[in-house]
Formats: C-alpha cells, sequence, structure tokens
C-alpha cells in the first residue's frame, strides 16, 4: 500500500509540475523547434498546405533570403518568379530541416530568427506583417507626403490611389498647393484601409510594398 502510494504521489507531483511549469523534462529544449515553440510562436502544423501557401505568398515579398534557401529543395524556384504551390512544399521542408536542429551556437545564429519568421502560422493582415518585422508606422504625415516629391517616377500612381479617397485632388503631387490638407488626410485613409488589407486578399502583393513606402517611417 505505501508503495502504492507513494507512486501516485510522485505521479501527483509530476503533474503538478507539468500543471504550473510544463514539467522539466518536457519544456527542456533540445531543437530549433522547441525553443519557437517555447517562445509562444504557433509553428506551421505539417501537410498543412493552405498554411504553408499563405508563409510563403507573405514571405515572398519581404524575405530576401528566402529563394535562395527554398531552391535547394526546388530548383524552379526563382527570384523573378515564385510559384506559390512550388514554394509551399519548399518551405515545409526547410522548415521540416531548420526546426530538427541542435542548439548549437551556429545553428543559433543560422536558423533561429528564420524559423521564427518562416515557420510559423503567417500574420493575418498587413499591420500584423508590419508589426512582426518590427517597422514603425508614420506620425507625421506632412513629413511623409513631402518625401514622395522625389520619387517622380510614383507621382501618378499614388495621386490616383489617394484620389479614391478624395477625388477633389487635383493638384499634381510635387506642386500640391491647396490640395496639400486633402492629401495628407487622403494618405492617412489610404494607409489605413492598406493595413487591413489580409494576405490572403488579391491585392496583397501589389498593396504591401506601397504600405511599406507611405505608410511606415524611414
Amino acid at each position: 500500500m505505501t508503495t502504492k502510494t507513494l507512486g501516485f504521489g510522485a505521479l501527483g507531483a509530476a503533474g503538478a509540475a507539468s500543471a504550473c511549469g510544463g514539467g522539466y523534462l518536457l519544456m527542456k529544449e533540445k531543437t530549433i523547434g522547441d525553443r519557437v515553440s517555447k517562445s509562444g510562436l504557433v509553428l506551421i502544423k505539417s501537410g498543412d498546405s493552405k498554411a504553408w501557401r499563405l508563409a510563403s505568398k507573405h514571405l515572398k515579398l519581404s524575405d530576401k533570403n528566402l529563394v535562395t534557401d527554398l531552391s535547394r529543395f526546388d530548383a524552379e524556384i526563382k527570384q523573378d518568379s515564385i510559384d506559390l504551390d512550388k514554394a509551399k512544399v519548399a518551405l515545409e521542408k526547410w522548415c521540416l530541416e531548420a526546426t530538427g536542429k541542435d542548439l548549437s551556437e551556429k545553428n543559433i545564429e543560422d536558423y533561429l530568427d528564420k524559423v521564427k519568421s518562416r515557420c510559423v502560422v503567417a500574420p493575418a493582415d498587413i499591420r500584423a506583417k508590419l508589426e512582426r518585422e518590427g517597422k514603425t508606422l508614420v506620425t507625421n504625415w506632412g513629413n511623409k507626403f513631402d518625401s514622395f516629391k522625389s520619387k517622380t517616377q510614383d507621382h501618378t500612381t499614388i495621386k490616383e490611389d489617394l484620389k479614391v479617397h478624395d477625388n477633389s485632388i487635383s493638384k499634381e503631387v510635387s506642386n500640391p498647393n491647396g490640395d496639400k490638407d486633402k492629401y495628407l488626410a487622403a494618405l492617412e485613409k489610404w494607409c489605413s484601409s492598406g493595413l487591413k488589407v489580409k494576405i490572403e486578399d488579391d491585392n496583397y502583393d501589389g498593396t504591401y510594398p506601397k504600405v511599406v513606402d507611405r505608410c511606415t517611417q524611414g
């Protein structure tokens, strides 16, 4: 009876440790994937085709090393032509390999940040993506608008995009004169709308670069 009681007590203690802190053995980090999971990020599940495709879609516009790393698994993945159906397969393979790496100093340096970016559930929208990337949103709209004047190749596009929010805008970006206040209000509205675009939306590819250019500092 004593033995059984002690056994139950030991099991209960282990269960309590698990409930309170996860238990040493269960929570001990052995791999890059363990560390990422412990940080609170949610790794994409193996075989979740939709999630891997969405991750590939959001990464292709901002991850400069993505093509180089994925092309090891599929040589048809190229910088100027990323087929998402091929990329999602290659990305899952890359993540399977990377998350299984041990926690050596070199592996942490080479893989930890990439796994946190590539192998976790994609952000829902552009705002969440920018937050994950550490970008800061514009607070001084006047300074931001003034910075557009040197980007002459974008003036027509900027004007047409902002007129969606105020069709009374008639002056040019380079010389707005009395329309500057209209431009600033329209720019703020455009950014508010752009930040809500979801990664899965058809207009994501065209909107994300514009949001980075028009709505973030730097």
